[in-house]
């Protein structure tokens, strides 16, 4: 019994004083994913950042997507969404929307809820964001004249 307790001692005293090599990373997030909170004009107005002129929030995530402001109806089933901070990219149609902000002078843009409502949004310098009531699922957009 003696030889067993003593074995399992010396196995434990090993285990506890080894070291054990760390992984080398070069960081925590690769190069291209950069950070970039709180959100404005100038987070995106480098060339090789996600282009956005139109901002989600929808709990605790932001999305961004480019809906351009050429007067043409966009479905947002073929459109894709970055969200932070989680930095997913998916559809922009089924994500529950509590607010919309458009970057000043890409406005103003119409958007199509999922309960058959439009939501205009100017987006004039200093409107900030328009709250969707009830939060819900934004199918589509037109922005510009």
């Amino acid at each position: 019994m003696t030889n067993i307790v003593l074995l399992c001692a010396w196995v434990l005293s090993m285990a506890l004083s080894a070291s054990a090599t760390p992984m080398v990373r070069n960081g925590i997030f690769p190069s291209f994913l950069k950070a970039r909170s709180p959100i404005s004009t100038s987070a995106f107005a480098a060339a090789d950042d996600w282009p956005t002129n139109v901002v989600f929030t929808g709990g605790s995530q932001s999305y961004g997507l480019w809906v351009p402001p050429d007067g043409t109806w966009y479905d947002f089933e073929n459109i894709q969404c970055l969200g932070t901070p989680a930095y997913a990219i998916g559809d922009c149609n089924d994500i529950t929307i509590d607010q919309i902000g458009v970057v000043p002078g890409n406005g103003p843009c119409t958007f199509t809820t999922s309960a058959g409502s439009n939501i205009v949004v100017a987006g004039k310098a200093g409107d900030g964001f328009t709250t969707v009531g009830p939060p819900q699922r934004i199918l589509g957009a037109v922005c510009g004249s």
